[in-house]
């Protein structure tokens, strides 16, 4: 016989009760989903919130840190002198520290007139050693067939065509700033005509 057969005989009640009760236990022992109660939550979200507090705090210290007197002395001597921008450092910290004593032209007089009376004379006195039997008051060439006169590239002149020109200005004006004379410092721009003329004839 078939086993639809051999069902006939019970009541249908009995089936459906039958499968109820298998599929409940078959249920029961099926794994179930995990589910955070509100305790787990909460403590969840705590230590979200501590890490996220944790990296921002980070990230702070990180861009208030100062870089290493290592590193900073490195660059300061890195690059060739006189290409780095020199003057425009010393125009900063100069105007800096007039700023800072609040005067003017005490700072100025006392300070930048005798620095550059200094560069002036060490100017002048390098050029005269790098022209050495060049040396001449007279813009026209005595005699470069004997080697006096001729074009100097070497030394001070490969970065400066008329150091001796600006020594001289320089000088001149220091002096003036250190008298506190407009009648030299006039004089001085009177200077400065003559010798542009003079570069321009040579």
């Amino acid at each position: 016989r078939s086993h639809n057969s051999s069902m006939k005989g019970f009541p249908i009640p009995l089936i459906l009760a039958f499968t109820s009760s298998a599929t409940r236990r078959a249920s029961a022992f099926a794994p179930q989903p995990l589910a955070l109660n509100n305790g787990g939550r909460k403590n969840t979200n705590k230590l979200l919130a501590a890490e996220k507090k944790d990296d921002v705090s980070n990230n702070i210290l990180s861009s208030l840190q100062l870089p290493s007197p290592e590193a900073v002395k490195e660059n300061i001597l890195e690059g060739n002198v006189g290409e780095r921008g020199e003057s425009y450092v010393v125009a900063q910290f100069s105007l800096l520290f007039c700023i800072a004593i609040g005067q003017v032209g005490d700072v100025v007089t006392t300070i930048l007139g005798p620095i550059f009376i200094i560069a002036g004379l060490i100017l002048v006195y390098k050029s005269a050693a790098d022209l050495k039997d060049n040396l001449s008051p007279w813009p026209v060439a005595t005699d470069p067939k004997a080697g006096r006169g001729s074009l100097i590239n070497e030394g001070i002149y490969s970065y400066i065509r008329h150091p001796m020109y600006a020594g001289l200005l320089l000088g001149m004006t220091g002096l003036s700033i250190l008298t506190d004379s407009i009648t030299r410092l006039l004089l001085t721009f009177a200077l400065y005509l003559v010798l542009d003329a003079k570069s321009d004839f040579e």
